[in-house]
């Protein structure tokens, strides 16, 4: 497992080069990730997901946010719970989180890294949850 979450970590790292990742591989901190224009009442905040210990077939599943992330009108964004105690563990990094309750409907990894899910697809639904779509 190790192998195959290291390629996908340098996978994630072309689209965003300034992520961190633990010692074992059971989180990723992207410190700059960009939100949708005129939504929130930041440009970037720092997203934080958890990697599941039966990855690749286990997807992660919600992630973490900065707890005062906003709408642009002052209110609380959908699914989004103040707290760094998600339904799936604690947040791993010290720090004033909140979590969105975000689940893939589907997740279908494939022994080819690019031709099923991996942790890039998961941030792409994740982008899709921010913008306020359903996901894939």
């Amino acid at each position: 497992m190790h192998e195959r979450v290291l390629k996908e970590i340098e996978l994630v790292r072309v689209k965003y080069c300034s992520l961190h990742y633990g010692e074992k591989l059971d989180w990723v901190l992207i410190p700059d990730y960009p939100l949708p224009r005129n939504q929130y009442n930041k440009s970037q905040i720092k997203l934080l997901f958890l990697i599941p210990s039966g990855y690749p077939n286990t997807g992660p599943d919600n992630f973490f946010v900065e707890a005062d992330l906003r709408l642009v009108n002052g209110g609380m964004p959908l699914s989004l719970n103040l707290g760094a105690q998600s339904s799936n563990g604690i947040a791993p990094i010290q720090g004033d989180w909140a979590w969105f309750s975000w689940h893939p409907k589907l997740w279908r990894p494939a022994d080819n890294i690019e031709a099923g899910d991996n942790l890039l697809s998961f941030l792409r639904g994740v982008s899709m949850c921010l913008r306020g779509e359903d996901n894939p």
